[in-house]
């Protein structure tokens, strides 16, 4: 069976020779790369053509400045794949993650294989993550009662939300790559992997296998103040909830029920947005972080699903968000500060 590697590219040329050797080097015989070039400026555009004519299951596709989805999407059109993997563009994978992979697929429509990652940090220090569900398969009825209510509504998660470091049946992934629409700057990866997980007849998580490499870059949108990411989230939230009643229209009280799960999402995507806030406007976060707690809709999530938090900080930030006073918010950010120097 045919693997499709998509890596979206952005304007990182100082990465991409280290991610598309790992790629090209797979020890899996029959991969096909597709490298998405999202309008580069910075000379990542060439390279793509550069590997694209060294290598005969390299291709290089050019696209029009319209994210990472619409580049994944763009790279699934021209695929040819049974499976398919993503891999962003600044990181790398093991030389046998394909063929580890491949190892647990079964051929079904229908099917994802999740394995874990390393984090690499610029000083060479790593951090070994691994998905928080018991190795093995699930099905159908395994994964809505074993599965979904532990992606949702934790501090850690127990499962990446990346489309990354992940082997996915390639009619899956093309049934559910138009949820993340092009005006989404952050958190496209939920958008597709929530859908597919809803839609999958079965998962397998692989056991301690770390075979990617996520880099950790400081200038990253997830390590800096983001304008855009409260939208984000805001638009993340309606596209989950409009699979969830599409995929269950049929089914009432599931659909209910998985609403319900994801409404104690919602407390830690607002957790994010005030991190975000914190990094912004020294003149503008308080009134952003209030307005953020005092909307109706969140107060009432806030109010009527607890998540149980244990870090320090997040648990600061939850007192925060069901006591949005000023003395509150300056607290946080006299310790994001500190912590961030």
């Amino acid at each position: 069976m045919k693997v499709s590697i998509i890596i979206p590219v952005f304007n990182k040329a100082a990465y991409v020779r280290e991610c598309f050797d790992s790629v090209v080097a797979q020890t899996y015989p029959d991969v096909e790369i597709i490298l998405a070039d999202d309008a580069s400026t910075d000379g990542s555009a060439e390279i793509c053509d550069e590997y694209a004519a060294a290598h005969e299951n390299v291709i290089s596709l050019h696209v029009h400045g319209e994210g990472p989805a619409a580049a994944c999407r763009a790279g699934l059109d021209k695929a040819t794949g049974d499976y398919v993997c993503f891999v962003d563009s600044d990181d790398w994978i093991d030389t046998d993650m394909v063929e580890r992979l491949m190892e647990h697929a079964t051929g079904g429509p229908e099917e994802i294989v999740l394995s874990d990652y390393i984090i690499e940090r610029p000083d060479g220090s790593k951090t070994y993550v691994y998905q928080d569900i018991a190795p093995g398969e699930y099905y159908q009825d395994e994964i809505m009662q074993r599965v979904i209510p532990r992606l949702w509504g934790l501090e850690d998660r127990a499962v990446s939300q990346s489309r990354c470091m992940k082997l996915y049946s390639m009619e899956l992934a093309r049934n559910n790559i138009h949820y993340p629409d092009p005006d989404l700057k952050f958190a496209e990866d939920s958008a597709f992997l929530i859908p597919c997980v809803l839609d999958a007849d079965r998962l397998y998580f692989m056991d301690h296998a770390a075979m990617y490499h996520y880099r950790f870059v400081n200038d990253s949108a997830v390590h800096r103040y983001t304008p855009y990411l409260t939208e984000n989230i805001t638009r993340v939230r309606s596209i989950i909830r409009k699979a969830i009643s599409r995929k269950f229209w049929d089914e009432p009280a599931t659909k209910e029920r998985l609403l319900d799960y994801y409404r104690a999402e919602s407390v830690i995507q607002l957790m994010f947005a005030i991190k975000n806030e914190l990094r912004g406007d020294k003149s503008r976060y308080i009134d952003r972080i209030r307005t953020l707690c005092r909307d109706p809709e969140n107060a009432e999530v806030i109010r009527e699903k607890p998540v149980r938090m244990r870090h320090p900080f997040n648990l600061l930030i939850y007192h925060t968000m069901k006591h949005p006073t000023k003395l509150n918010c300056r607290i946080l950010r006299f310790l994001m500060d500190m912590h961030e120097r």
